[in-house]
């Protein structure tokens, strides 16, 4: 009941992260970061992975964003080649 008061959820207190997701122009090395809640995360999955580590690893691994992706940097003021990184940021006590 306490919880209704508050307008909060004990499950989002359980289970709700943080990821930070970070986009780095190739060109001149500005960033930009955005911070998004998230309550579970969707990760790739192969035979070749044994543990869920190897899950989270792929998911965490960088990108490069080229071609029809490419980023538009606010100090370039174009469109560039960039890397993008997601982060757990906050993991939740219970994941």
């Amino acid at each position: 009941m306490r919880y209704l008061e508050r307008g909060k959820s004990f499950l989002v207190d359980l289970l709700q992260g943080q990821l930070r997701s970070s986009l780095v122009c190739k060109a001149c090395g500005h960033r930009a970061s955005n911070f998004d809640p998230f309550l579970y995360l969707s990760v790739p999955v192969s035979g070749s992975m044994y543990r869920v580590t190897d899950a989270i690893e792929k998911y965490l691994e960088d990108e490069v964003l080229q071609g029809e992706e490419k980023w538009f940097c606010e100090r370039c003021k174009v469109k560039v080649e960039a890397r993008k990184k997601i982060d757990l940021w906050k993991l939740p006590p219970v994941l």
